[in-house]
């Protein structure tokens, strides 16, 4: 790999100080250092600055700590610390995992060797508190078993897809979609953490590039009650994840994602095409958003949308038209 690229890691941090030496240490253990860490703070109350602040002093790349005045929140604190770096390519870091020696290696050479790719997405083990593995990987426990044609579908530059398995703490991108991505959307569904989610979605929507995938785990994903995320260790039964659907029947879609999608089609490096993509999937999202109360007036805007093949297109086919025409409010 290039040393001319330079590597940044933005980490997030709130009261990590159980856990943060950790992951700090395994990243003076990666087999290619990075070229700066960038911390920030969600005005943490224990003893995280401290760690850090020690950290920074022996560590063998240079440490920027920047510390909130108070909690701006998930999302917000890695918008902040994002926006801090200065590398070629960026990788999100929690403050609770474990980094393998390898993984900045493997993952910013994936993206070095092709050009194509904006993302890199590897695979996680599973561990428990005490980094005890569980035998469980991350792509096993979200029913995400890549195939070779997945994979190149993946890697090309093609129709992307919301719901895809993105987890911050694997991921590495390439700062140039740092325009796209910032600032992340202030919104309740991505309040909790959804950026990794959005940062693909920037990526693949907008035309700048592909995912590439590492399939071996190069993360210990620790599991403990104070994560922010969900605990990926606990496998929903069929019933509780039927349950949740049920429950979802009537919600519209995330009107969130509307000015999202207008700032991927004002991208200046979009090609004609993919503008009109996203010009579909706008009017797309916008008419599910915006359907009439009065169901029978709601058949003719979804007809049109089953016509278009939009509903195929971007959302879950007839399931989603159905679900809209009956149950919707």
């Amino acid at each position: 790999m290039s040393m001319s690229t330079r590597i940044s890691i933005a980490m997030a941090v709130y009261n990590g100080g159980c856990f943060i030496s950790e992951q700090l240490e395994s990243m003076i253990r990666q087999t290619r250092l990075p070229d700066e860490l960038v911390v920030s703070d969600n005005a943490s109350t224990d003893l995280t600055i401290e760690i850090v602040r020690e950290f920074a002093a022996r560590a063998p790349f240079p440490v920027r700590l920047f510390i909130n005045d108070s909690n701006l929140g998930v999302t917000k604190n890695f918008e902040r610390a994002i926006t801090e770096c200065t590398g070629d390519i960026i990788f999100l870091s929690d403050s609770d995992d474990v980094w393998y020696p390898e993984k900045i290696e493997v993952m910013a050479q994936l993206l070095e060797i092709n050009p194509h790719i904006a993302i890199a997405l590897c695979d996680a083990d599973i561990v428990d508190e005490a980094l005890r593995p569980t035998g469980q990987r991350v792509w096993q426990r979200c029913r995400f078993l890549p195939t070779a044609e997945t994979e190149k579908r993946m890697s090309d530059t093609g129709p992307c897809d919301p719901s895809f398995l993105a987890y911050g703490n694997a991921m590495a991108f390439r700062a140039m979609i740092k325009p796209l991505i910032l600032p992340l959307p202030d919104s309740a569904i991505f309040k909790t953490g959804l950026h990794d989610g959005f940062i693909v979605l920037a990526a693949t929507c907008s035309g700048t590039g592909g995912i590439g995938l590492v399939r071996k785990p190069l993360v210990a994903y620790r599991q403990h009650r104070n994560q922010m995320s969900g605990d990926c260790n606990k496998k929903k039964s069929l019933v509780h994840r039927l349950g949740v659907s049920w429950a979802a029947r009537k919600e519209r879609p995330r009107p969130v994602l509307l000015p999202v999608i207008e700032r991927f089609g004002q991208h200046p490096a979009l090609h004609d095409p993919r503008r009109a993509y996203l010009k579909e999937m706008l009017l797309h999202a916008n008419t599910r958003y915006t359907l009439p109360r009065q169901k029978l007036k709601r058949i003719p805007l979804i007809t049109a949308e089953l016509v278009s093949l939009r509903y195929q297109k971007f959302s879950n086919g007839l399931i989603t038209a159905v679900r809209d025409a009956l149950f919707v409010e």
